[in-house]
């Protein structure tokens, strides 16, 4: 059976169901196709940040585990800034329950999703792309790759493999639900675990997120890391569930995010944060902004690659970009020189971005030294 459309998204991850929201918004007839079932887990640490979450809009909060309105940033063994009273930092939740509420809602705006429909072969050309699945070919004249890091559709264009880090992370539950009251509220940072990367701790609904982020030290040294970064959070007494592991992009240019009539979004385009690996917001920004390429490709003609990359080097790769000098100052420094920095308040203001650190201050936020 074939199928015709005016666009096909590969993958119904927050990027290709933000996306698919859009497309179908813009009348655009859409098809996704997901090769799992969902709900379905997902590896992931699913920290919402604050601009994520103005994006999702209030929807979203059926959703949400908890908000964290501080940061304990452990920067030395003896040296913890806490960042606080600047309003909500991020928002945690599950990728089982996102992904299904995203998807949900693209369904509702009128685009169609094929669950369990994997991806067999693809074939582009002058009239567009031929998308083989299990449940038959899906033509279209544009496809949007949602289909993550190591999906199929940046294989079959021939394009090159992604750069990544990596994360491995546990479930941590409570003795008591007691337990999970000083945590309430509160995540942690702790710069202090790895070279160039940190451990984690973000509170969930009835459990405690915890892991290491970054490039790994040496065989066997992250599961050794994790360890330790439990007991020094007093966890190892807690019942664990895990670990699981998960990837993230560290670096993108231009010729990742488009290929003829294919654009690619969110992790599959290497979007994310190269500080902290967090994707969500940057898969929700280049979700839409490809579903508007097509629709403004549809109305007004030209390249829609060019139409594409233009708009995400302009409206999220200027954040990446910034991001990865920072970070790349950041992690240069190593543990030692982090802490150095971090007590001497100048030379902290260095690594905080003015305007954040202007709203931080506006909206009555503080750091406390310790």
């Amino acid at each position: 059976m074939e199928r015709g459309h005016d666009v096909i998204i590969v993958g119904a991850g927050p990027a290709g169901t933000s996306a698919a929201l859009r497309a179908a918004e813009l009348g655009l007839a859409t098809v996704v196709l997901e090769k799992q079932v969902f709900p379905r887990p997902k590896p992931c640490a699913a920290g919402l940040t604050a601009r994520a979450l103005r994006w999702l809009g209030p929807e979203v909060e059926a959703v949400i585990h908890d908000r964290v309105e501080t940061v304990d940033l452990l920067l030395a063994p003896d040296l913890k800034i806490a960042w606080a009273g600047g309003g909500v930092v991020l928002a945690t939740t599950s990728r089982r329950e996102l992904d299904s509420l995203l998807a949900r809602r693209a369904e509702e705006a009128g685009a169609r999703i094929e669950f369990g429909n994997q991806v067999e072969s693809i074939v582009a050309d002058d009239e567009g792309v031929a998308v083989r699945a299990a449940g038959g070919i899906h033509r279209a004249r544009y496809l949007i790759a949602a289909d993550g890091i190591e999906g199929p559709i940046r294989r079959a264009f021939g394009m090159p493999r992604l750069a990544v880090t990596g994360a491995i992370y546990v479930h941590a539950f409570p003795p008591s639900p007691d337990d999970l009251t000083p945590h309430r509220g509160r995540a942690v940072f702790d710069f202090t675990r790895r070279r160039r990367g940190y451990g984690w701790l973000f509170p969930k609904r009835d459990h405690l997120n915890v892991g290491i982020y970054g490039r790994a030290s040496g065989k066997g040294s992250s599961r050794d890391e994790l360890t330790s970064l439990l007991e020094s959070l007093d966890l190892a007494t807690w019942r664990i569930e895990g670990p699981f592991a998960s990837l993230s992009p560290c670096r993108t240019s231009m010729r990742d995010l488009a290929r003829g009539p294919c654009l690619f979004a969110g992790d599959a385009g290497g979007l994310a944060n190269p500080i902290t690996g967090e994707g969500i917001s940057h898969a929700l920004a280049s979700g839409r902004i490809a579903a508007e390429s097509v629709a403004a490709t549809f109305r007004k003609g030209g390249a829609i690659s060019d139409r594409y990359a233009r708009r995400v080097v302009s409206e999220v790769l200027p954040d990446v970009n910034v991001l990865r000098g920072i970070g790349g100052a950041f992690y240069a420094l190593g543990p030692r020189g982090i802490g150095f920095v971090a007590r001497r308040p100048a030379l902290r203001n260095v690594l905080i971005r003015r305007r954040t650190w202007e709203e931080f201050r506006r909206k009555g936020g503080r750091i406390v030294v310790g």
